[in-house]
């Protein structure tokens, strides 16, 4: 039974009639607070993509601490993801959450990797722990918070974040940004609406055509080789009438190193031409979908 549903059965009476503290009022030490941190954002991602809700009200003082473990409590106020301010509260859930921990010494993450971690589609329950594990490396590695990072939060949270690619004003303008590689810091959207997952998935179908080529180009450079040795033992060792002869027909290794060329050229500009104005498939839903409900107008 999960940490949600246990909140039932123990109340706020705890066990034998002891009321179980708030974790304002638990006193836990670091190493605990720590196992907490981890329980409690676990359960806000389980709380969204399971239960599909927010708490909207959730902080130190209604979070219980009873036997090794944290409980929500108060989750009958919780809204569903549907609520036109959904976001907003868990972006201040985030804050409340994230406050209290890093207050006790507890190396969190930014408001906004903690958002997307909760909303993200993509990370299952295999993945989950490999994801934190490389959250906490990361974690490690900086610190404490910089003022850089406390101010892109503040941008954050104060930003709007649509739910969908609907509500997305210019969204193939978004698209070429990021086809480009322009910095898209600032395209808060991408996790929530799925947009990530989508170019998380173009970018591995691109990665087999950056390996080929390379690989054609080592080709490239051996066949160079190969035919500098060939033209260096023609010119050295003399050749008969007839061998030459019997060659005139064939092209030459210089006119095949050519048409080789040429031929990648071709391909090359024609893979490039493609992904300039291949889109994502959460675009082209997009249109299908106004497409069709300009049909039934």
């Amino acid at each position: 039974m999960s940490k949600l549903g246990r909140v039932q059965g123990v109340g706020m009476t705890g066990r034998g009639g002891w009321a179980a503290p708030r974790l304002k009022d638990a006193g836990l030490p670091l190493d605990k607070l720590r196992e907490g941190y981890v329980e409690i954002i676990m359960a806000m991602r389980k709380l969204h993509q399971k239960c599909k809700l927010v708490h909207g009200d959730l902080s130190e003082y209604n979070i219980l601490y009873l036997e090794g473990h944290l409980y929500i409590i108060d989750v009958s106020q919780a809204v569903d993801l549907d609520h036109p301010h959904a976001l907003d509260f868990l972006r201040e859930d985030c804050v409340h959450v994230s406050d209290f921990f890093r207050k006790h010494g507890v190396g969190v993450m930014t408001i906004r990797e903690l958002f997307d971690f909760i909303v993200d589609p993509t990370i299952d329950d295999d993945s989950v722990d490999t994801y934190l594990e490389e959250v906490q490396q990361k974690i490690l590695a900086r610190g404490e918070v910089s003022a850089e990072d406390e101010i892109a939060d503040s941008v954050f949270i104060q930003s709007f974040i649509p739910k969908t690619l609907d509500t997305v004003k210019n969204a193939e303008a978004d698209v070429q940004r990021i086809v480009s590689g322009e910095d898209t810091g600032d395209l808060y959207y991408k996790t929530i609406t799925g947009l990530k997952q989508v170019l998380s998935t173009a970018e591995k179908r691109e990665a087999p055509d950056a390996a080929a080529a390379e690989q054609n180009k080592l080709l490239e450079n051996n066949s160079e080789t190969e035919s500098d040795e060939t033209e260096s033992s023609s010119s050295s060792g003399g050749s008969s009438d007839s061998e030459e002869e019997s060659s005139s027909d064939k092209p030459t290794s210089l006119e095949r190193k050519a048409a080789r060329k040429e031929n990648k050229k071709k391909v090359k500009e024609e893979k490039r031409e493609a992904r300039k104005h291949k889109v994502p498939k959460a675009v082209k839903k997009k249109k299908k979908k106004l497409a069709k409900a300009k049909k039934y107008r």
